[in-house]
């Protein structure tokens, strides 16, 4: 055991030094902060920039996609159309052979072209009655029912 009298102490630095070290290192690593968020910045706008440009040659590419669709839409519904008519004509053509009657024929198309007219008619109305946001409408409108009335 040592007695406190011969027992040593550590030196010690100065208290400045210290204090100034600290202040020393604050400051490398505020700058080194303010470096890193320039960084992330910087990558942050490239990336907002790139994906604008990847948006834009999407819409082009979507834009070029809907009018080649549009167009075989259309090449379609002409074919249907074409079929649709060639049926008419063999029917008609048929009708005429079985009864020699050419009012008869006449009455057999024409019934046969209004029940494929109601059929697109009803087709159309339930196809357009499902266009719309409804349900989310709806859905919005309760949210802000009910934030206005939590109030």
């Amino acid at each position: 055991m040592q007695s406190r009298e011969f027992a040593q102490a550590p030196p010690q630095k100065p208290v400045t030094s210290k204090t100034a070290n600290i202040g020393e290192q604050a400051l490398d690593q505020l700058t080194e902060l303010a470096a890193i968020s320039w960084s992330v910045t910087a990558n942050y706008t490239e990336q907002v920039k790139l994906t604008a440009k990847t948006a834009k040659a999407e819409l082009s590419l979507s834009a070029r996609s809907l009018t080649v669709a549009a167009g075989l839409v259309v090449c379609f519904a002409a074919g249907l159309i074409l079929l649709w008519g060639s049926m008419l004509v063999a029917i008609g053509y048929l009708t005429f052979q079985l009864t020699g009657s050419l009012l008869i024929m006449a009455a057999t198309l024409l019934l046969m072209q209004c029940i494929m007219l109601l059929w697109c008619w009803r087709g159309l109305r339930y196809v357009l009655s499902q266009v719309g946001f409804r349900h989310t409408w709806q859905q919005l409108c309760n949210v802000f029912m009910a934030k206005a009335t939590e109030k």
